[in-house]
């Protein structure tokens, strides 16, 4: 029978437990954690292995996804992300799955952005600049299927223009 990971969980809280009341001043060293961890429970961790793994790679497709960079989106030479800064690079779209920030739609963009406002005041303060890019690329909507990228080309297109006219 597989090990849960609810049950490993456990296992390695009570390690920890122990390892606090075994230290006076407080700190437990990560390496003495897990070198107690491996000790103790090598069997369950080599049993649980492949869910370790996939957890492991979760949480680091999370992290690199939540980074503040969007994907090339480019039009000749020019950036149509550039000059937006402290943008997601990859949102949630549905659950265990993501969606490369301009290629997600204006409704997608919503519910992630709505789902975020019930976060504390960290958490909406980060998505701001986002927030202001999908505010500046809606006039740009033309349909309901418009990824943040359609807009951003159309807004591009229309600046171009303006700007050849002056």
């Amino acid at each position: 029978m597989a090990v849960k990971l609810t049950d490993l969980r456990d296992d390695i809280d009570a390690i920890i437990l122990d390892l606090r009341r075994e230290r006076n001043d407080g700190e437990i060293p990560i390496v003495d954690a897990l070198a107690r961890i491996r000790s103790e429970l090598n069997g369950k961790i080599s049993e649980a292995a492949d869910q370790l793994i996939d957890l492991t790679l979760r949480k680091l497709i999370h992290d690199v996804s939540g980074r503040k960079r969007l994907s090339l989106a480019m039009v000749g030479q020019t950036s149509l992300f550039g000059h937006y800064s402290g943008v997601p690079a990859m949102i949630t779209t549905g659950r265990g799955r993501k969606r490369d920030t301009t290629k997600a739609t204006f409704l997608e963009a919503d519910a992630w952005l709505s789902a975020r406002e019930k976060e504390d005041t960290d958490v909406r303060t980060k998505n701001e600049k986002f927030k202001q890019m999908v505010e500046e690329l809606r006039p740009f909507i033309q349909a309901p299927t418009d990824t943040l990228e359609d807009a951003a080309r159309r807004k591009f297109e229309l600046e171009t223009v303006h700007a050849s006219q002056l």
